[in-house]
């Protein structure tokens, strides 16, 4: 199954990102990119995940954020910074969402950590899968797709027959939002350590045509 052009480019997005997670044969969470798409191997980091998604079904749009990001190519907090520094009125293909409540199938979330180390993750981006659900405590739980080093909750990453322990998948995270909506802090794993909610600055994002 492909990628059907007529969707909208967010759909797009998330539809090639599903068929990867669906289709994949091999795959470790690993700084050191290895991808080979005839092989379904898929070994990266989030942003390598994300960069590879990007800029085949949207080259524009991740040549903008390439841009943005001065260096070979971005990482996670090159996401945040990128997307924190839009509005809700951006124009030229990329445009800000707020509220965690007005995200949609396709989005993209990131988040940077304060203090950025040689070696280490500078943060976490990811593709919203559907749209965020409201449970009874008034926090979000949204299915993504994303690389990461360890499962989120009901997850295609785990320790169960034919489960990769990590690297590309799709999963909840959870999310607290603010009096007016915007997430403030997540959820995500349900591993002992990722377990309770962490607060770090979060940003959202959404493809516009150009």
């Amino acid at each position: 199954m492909g990628v059907t052009p007529e969707l909208p480019l967010p759909a797009q997005v998330a539809a090639r990102a599903e068929l990867i997670v669906n289709t994949l044969q091999q795959t470790d969470y690993s700084y050191v990119e290895n991808i080979d798409v005839d092989l379904g191997v898929y070994d990266c980091d989030c942003s390598q995940f994300a960069n590879f998604v990007l800029s085949r079904v949207a080259p524009d749009h991740y040549e903008i954020v390439l841009a943005a990001a001065g260096e070979p190519v971005p990482r996670a907090f090159d996401y945040y910074d990128f997307f924190s520094a839009l509005t809700p009125e951006s124009v030229g293909g990329w445009r800000r969402v707020d509220f965690l409540g007005d995200a949609g199938r396709g989005d993209m979330i990131s988040w940077r950590f304060p203090k950025l180390r040689e070696g280490h993750d500078t943060g976490h981006v990811l593709f919203v899968a559907e749209t965020p659900v409201l449970d009874d405590s008034g926090n979000f739980a949204v299915r993504v797709y994303d690389s990461a080093s360890e499962p989120h909750f009901d997850d295609t990453r785990g320790t169960g027959p034919g489960q990769p322990a990590s690297g590309v998948g799709s999963g909840f995270i959870n999310f607290i939002v603010d009096g007016t909506g915007r997430p403030t802090a997540f959820q995500f794993s349900p591993n002992p350590g990722s377990d309770q909610f962490t607060s770090l600055p979060i940003a959202i994002a959404r493809l516009e045509p150009r």
